[in-house]
């Protein structure tokens, strides 16, 4: 599997052919991809409060008010939010995530509003869930290409949203839990191959329900189904170290542990066999490891018309 080219390697390469200068290399080395400063987080916290406030105002007002009043007025505070968020000047960066923020609340209001009248339309609970869940999705999909970080973080709600609910009308069994949790993951996890804002938001709550999954599974299937865990972590990091993503790295490396001491509970008789087993399967990982790093560099030294070691 080829290694993507690390950022040093980038720069390096730009500076030898000339297109940058060793000073902008260093530059945008050390750049944050964004910054956060203690106003801004103040301000993000504000914004957390004033939804809380608008709940417990609303919840004050209507209290002895129907349902339908109730909603309603979910409903109009979730579209006035989505409004002050889109008029909100977008001058800086700050300004344009403050704005995030409160998008996010007016999505919570208006899936909370909607909710109260699917409720009032005698609508299955699950039915409910997944009715707010696919807007969620749609927007989160959208928003994702442009926004910084409300459009991932949405995608990783909508997605389990729609799916748990879908699974449990289906069947209620654990199996069937775990499956539609290493859907989730999956879909969860290629959303977040793509270059989005903060994809690895979409890409960690993948690996934690990939890791949900691969576990339920593997503990209720028993037998072949042991290897379960291995695989999904055997795959999450493979790609997490050709694509140098930390989240899958640590996923897969808590998957293929665990998975193997899974496995090795059921199928061998004594702790000894058990600890020489997994003692063999770690020296093969290295093995494996070391022939494609020899490979790599072949094909590299190839490619530069040198001869390899």
């Amino acid at each position: 599997m080829e290694q993507r080219e690390t950022q040093r390697e980038v720069l390096g390469r730009l500076v030898e052919g000339g297109r940058i200068t060793q000073e902008e290399a260093d530059a945008i080395r050390t750049a944050p991809e964004w910054s956060v400063t203690a106003s801004e987080l103040v301000s993000y916290l504000a914004g957390v409060v004033m939804l809380s406030g608008v709940i417990r105002i609303i919840a004050v007002a209507f209290r002895d008010a129907s349902q339908q009043s109730i909603g309603a007025a979910l409903l109009v505070a979730g579209v006035v939010l989505a409004a002050v968020a889109w008029k909100m000047p977008k001058k800086s960066d700050v300004l344009g995530r403050l704005a995030e923020v409160v998008e996010g609340g007016a999505i919570v209001l208006l899936g909370a509003g909607c909710g109260m009248f699917l409720d009032m339309a005698d609508a299955k609970p699950e039915l409910i869930v997944m009715l707010i869940a696919v807007p969620v999705i749609a927007w989160g999909y959208l928003r994702s290409r442009v926004s910084v970080f409300v459009g991932s973080i949405a995608l990783s709600v909508g997605v389990p949203m729609l799916a748990f609910p879908a699974g449990s009308l289906v069947t209620d069994s654990t199996r069937m839990m775990g499956a539609v949790a290493l859907a989730s993951g999956v879909a969860l996890w290629v959303l977040g191959q793509r270059s989005v804002g903060s994809a690895f938001i979409q890409r960690a709550a993948g690996c934690y329900f990939l890791l949900m999954g691969g576990f339920v599974l593997g503990s209720e299937l028993g037998g072949a189904g042991k290897v379960i865990p291995v695989v999904v972590g055997a795959g999450l990091f493979a790609v997490g170290s050709r694509n140098l993503q930390f989240e899958s790295l640590v996923a897969g490396a808590i998957a293929v542990t665990i998975g193997i001491a899974m496995a090795t509970s059921d199928w061998l008789p004594s702790e000894f066999t058990r600890g020489v087993t997994t003692l063999v399967v770690g020296a093969a990982m290295f093995v494996a490891v070391g022939a494609q790093v020899r490979r790599a560099r072949q094909r590299r030294a190839a490619a530069d018309g040198d001869t390899p070691p």
